[in-house]
């Protein structure tokens, strides 16, 4: 996919965007009518598409900005965003942790409450927390009702190394890379303090979570809005649960006759699998040194690692012992 470079003119256009709205002025969730045709093109071509730009998001980031939280769980720190008025914040598990646990919650004017996490899913690295409070007034966004696609503009905002008062929430405005049930990849550079922040369409609709980063600029991922609409009551209800992570090796399999480990019957072309050397007709004996007796097993146990994780494989090819590590990829369907 080939992306064109901003302009740096535009990307100081942004930063000096502060156009302020209070919360009494503006009527919770965040909505905006209309998206500037500026946004529907691959890179801006005119002044006047920086200038659509640039008042667009001087009126949404604020809005956007009273939405987002800085959280405090323990001694780490990360970022979250409010989607119900009665103070639901979404998040990344490895910010949050366990259910049950006491949270700080620093919001955009610098107050200060106090909260517990909720549901988590572990494997999708989505959680859940919940401010302690009576309050059913809270700004707030929605969730985007439609998937991101590849090329569309897009935002982040957090708090990189925490809350700090004179700098405020760091703003990175990008673009969707890829998207599928389980992940999102965009050019939103993250650093260390933005996991668990909100990544936004540039309707100010939520359409992922930050969840880690890679080792270059565009390797920047996020869990789908989706994935927590789909256990929502889960969350609510304070589960720590699992589901599949989407990773994927590229192999089939069936139960070796001889009852040790799994015959790999076909070793997809281009794969992880078949770019760490396995072959067809190889015995698989271990994932993660974990021995395998069936092919469900090995795929349960591939869901329980993340996209991108190097894995080690114990194989039995012509009576001999082999040990490969495979780097494990992302099935887009």
């Amino acid at each position: 996919m080939n992306r064109r470079l901003i302009p740096s003119t535009f990307v100081f256009l942004i930063f000096i965007a502060h156009t302020a709205i209070g919360q009494d002025e503006q009527r919770w969730p965040v909505a905006i009518d209309r998206v500037p045709d500026a946004f529907t093109k691959p890179a801006p071509t005119s002044v006047g598409d920086l200038r659509q730009m640039q008042d667009h998001l001087s009126t949404l980031v604020p809005l956007l900005k009273e939405c987002t939280v800085n959280l405090s769980v323990g001694g780490a720190q990360g970022s979250g965003v409010i989607v119900d008025p009665k103070g639901l914040i979404l998040s990344a598990a490895h910010v949050t942790g366990p259910p049950g646990r006491p949270v700080s919650i620093v919001t955009n004017d610098g107050k200060t409450y106090r909260g517990k996490t909720l549901g988590r899913n572990v494997i999708l690295d989505a959680s859940m927390v919940q401010i302690t409070s009576t309050r059913d007034d809270w700004p707030y966004c929605e969730l985007a009702e439609q998937a991101a696609s590849p090329g569309d503009w897009c935002l982040v905002l957090a708090h990189p190394g925490g809350y700090q008062v004179a700098r405020g929430q760091v703003l990175r405005l990008g673009r969707v890379i890829l998207q599928n049930r389980w992940l999102i990849q965009s050019d939103c550079e993250l650093v260390g303090g933005d996991s668990g922040g909100p990544l936004f369409g540039i309707d100010g609709k939520l359409i992922g979570i930050n969840t880690r980063i890679g080792e270059s600029t565009d390797l920047n991922f996020h869990v789908p809005a989706s994935a927590y609409a789909d256990g929502w009551e889960r969350f609510v209800a304070g589960e720590d649960f699992r589901t599949h992570s989407g990773a994927y090796l590229g192999i089939v399999g069936k139960v070796n006759p001889s009852g040790t480990g799994l015959m790999i019957t076909d070793v997809l072309a281009g794969e992880p699998a078949d770019r760490a050397g396995v072959e067809q007709g190889d015995i698989l004996l271990t994932f993660e040194n974990r021995r395998i007796r069936s092919f469900e097993q090995l795929r349960d146990l591939i869901g329980e690692e993340p996209p991108g994780k190097s894995v080690s494989l114990e194989l039995l090819r012509d009576e001999e012992i082999i040990n490969v590590k495979a780097r494990l990829g992302m099935r887009w369907d």
